[in-house]
């Protein structure tokens, strides 16, 4: 397993995915930042796939729990799901960067945007970390449908598709695991 830690969660990833903290790559933080405005998801990752490099992965991580009134407005207006499609927006725009500057970091990850046979999934997945109990304008189910139907009309440009998971709803099928790190014992 690879281990990441973002913010307040340790994330472990299966060895069959290919993986990195895309914007904490030495490409990203040297040559992408360059660009006035530019924004990164947190990981880049490939699935295995048959006989081809596989689905490619963008996930970015907000831990929203015990923020989530300041964070209200934001999630419920869409001004969280733009920025997100802002991210995915610029970090297929590194991608296609470091296509073409051949980084070996993001080799794996660039050529699974740019196979062409079959021509590969690009997932988009907001791991949206919050207590289910502070939703309190409507009911949780209803919010996760509408945040996810909007990340998807947002995402059309791209071919993508968009899910929205946390630790507890995460499919064992990505390959992924989310869990908060213990919090150290004050004595």
């Amino acid at each position: 397993m690879t281990e990441y830690v973002e913010g307040e969660l340790l994330f472990r990833f299966a060895r069959d995915l290919t993986v990195c903290k895309y914007d904490d790559t030495k490409f990203y933080r040297s040559t992408m930042l360059r660009v006035e405005g530019t924004k990164a998801v947190d990981f880049l990752a490939v699935r295995p796939g048959t006989g081809s490099p596989g689905d490619l992965l963008l996930i970015e991580v907000k831990d929203l729990s015990g923020h989530e009134s300041r964070n209200r407005q934001r999630l419920l207006s869409g001004r969280l799901v733009s920025e997100v499609v802002q991210k995915v927006r610029d970090s297929l725009s590194g991608l296609i960067a470091a296509r073409r500057w051949d980084v070996p970091e993001l080799r794996p990850f660039a050529r699974a945007l740019f196979h062409k046979d079959p021509s590969p999934r690009i997932q988009v997945i907001l791991f949206l970390e919050e207590r289910k109990s502070a939703s309190q304008l409507f009911p949780y189910k209803r919010r996760l449908a509408d945040q996810i139907q909007l990340l998807n009309n947002k995402l059309r440009p791209f071919r993508a598709e968009g899910k929205i998971f946390n630790s507890k709803t995460l499919p064992g099928s990505y390959g992924m695991k989310a869990a908060r790190l213990a919090q150290p014992s004050s004595h």
